[in-house]
């Protein structure tokens, strides 16, 4: 398994993975993990600055880390940093010194396209790209990306991507059409959700309203990465408008490109409904969500690739009841109205959403009816046994010579 992220950085991927990977050894089979060393931005701040082992078994899965430069907040930088981690992979692997059967890479970043394209000529090795989001369509939806060519590089690259690649996984049924339509073939494209053990969601704490003094409050939570696809200006848009409402507090959590910015209109704009705080260790995060009322799915309106956010899975886990800020024709609106565990409300549309949020408030029915019809959906289509059995079959190709 390649993946940029992982344990004990603790960031959603990090943790979708480690749990992936310790389900395929529980089914018999052996794994080993390359990714990037841990950094300090990614770091519960009592693992900041503490020296991690380059290679190490956690929980028989074996990990292998790699030390290279990365840098959070400089778009170029960090464009500079994914086109040079297939070369810092690649050279560990080649150290690991082993014959794999196959590699299951998680992306973004997409130039680890690169890395499966040489592990195939160095030694045969076939690989599976997890499609987790598109690049570079979500970066140049939300102007993140505007260089016309780096834009025309990174098209070519996934274009080759999708037309190279031995297999390829995507978390939403749209993302097979999108692909189909960039050179992809259908064929080799699978949808698969991102797996989880239902009986973790079952030991999650839920005192964090307590430990923040806010038991006598409505708190509305998001929680995740702070970027310019959540279109998070939405949350502070509708918090401002509902200031008069003395019971409802709205909490914000999470690290990202726009987090100072967040901040500076919190301060600026007195939005004093609003409170911020950093990225959350795992079982503090589930802790928050846990003991929410109403908890956000946020992403921008220029957003239109068929992506699925992570966190959707995790607030179904916990059963929470969403309120959706996305596109209306978005692949998250169709799996929030498919499993019946939230309302969508257009992004911009800040009258409506707060007439829903006031709505939702004030029937703690319908909110427990969505929190139930959302682990009903996790428990039919989410879990991680099942899941990995998904990939086994695809696996199995590549091992008997059919891939």
């Amino acid at each position: 398994m390649v993946i940029s992220y992982f344990i004990p950085e603790i960031g959603s991927a990090a943790h979708i993975y480690f749990d992936l990977a310790k389900a395929f050894i529980k089914n018999g089979h052996e794994v080993d993990v390359i990714t990037s060393y841990p950094r300090n931005f990614n770091l519960d701040e009592y693992d900041v600055d503490k020296e991690f082992p380059l290679d190490e078994e956690i929980d028989g899965v074996n990990v292998h880390r790699c030390k290279h430069h990365a840098k959070r907040d400089s778009i170029f930088f960090r464009g500079i940093e994914h086109f040079l981690l297939s070369r810092h992979y690649f050279k560990k692997y080649k150290k690991i010194n082993k014959k794999f059967d196959v590699c299951l890479i998680y992306i973004p970043p997409l130039p680890l396209y690169y890395f499966s394209r040489k592990l195939k000529r160095y030694d045969g090795t076939p690989s599976v790209l997890n499609f987790q989001d598109f690049h570079p369509q979500e970066l140049t939806d939300v102007g993140v990306m505007k260089n016309r060519l780096m834009i025309k590089i990174m098209r070519n690259l996934e274009r080759k991507s999708y037309k190279n690649s031995d297999f390829i996984t995507v978390l939403s049924y749209g993302g097979i059409d999108y692909i189909v339509n960039r050179g992809g073939d259908s064929k080799k494209i699978k949808h698969i959700y991102n797996g989880v053990n239902l009986d973790d969601f079952k030991k999650i704490n839920k005192d964090f309203k307590t430990k923040e003094g806010i038991e006598d409050k409505f708190l509305i939570s998001y929680a995740g990465i702070l970027s310019p696809f959540q279109g998070i200006d939405n949350i502070l848009d509708v918090a401002k408008k509902m200031i008069d409402y003395k019971d409802i507090i709205f909490y914000i959590v999470g690290d990202g490109m726009v987090k100072n910015q967040l901040e500076d209109r919190i301060r600026n704009e007195g939005i004093s409904n609003v409170k911020m705080l950093p990225m959350q260790p795992r079982n503090q995060y589930f802790n928050i969500i846990s003991s929410s009322d109403l908890s956000f799915v946020s992403l921008d309106n220029r957003m239109n690739a068929p992506c699925l956010p992570g966190k959707l899975i995790n607030l179904m886990g916990v059963k929470q009841p969403i309120i959706a800020n996305v596109p209306v024709n978005s692949e998250t609106a169709y799996v929030i109205g498919k499993a019946g565990c939230g309302i969508v409300v257009e992004p911009g549309n800040i009258n409506e959403l707060s007439k829903n949020i006031i709505k939702l408030k004030n029937n703690l029915e319908i909110r427990r009816l969505m929190g139930q019809k959302g682990w009903l959906f996790l428990e039919k289509n989410t879990v991680l046994e099942k899941n990995v059995k998904k990939y086994g079959e695809i696996f199995k190709n590549f091992t008997m010579g059919n891939g």
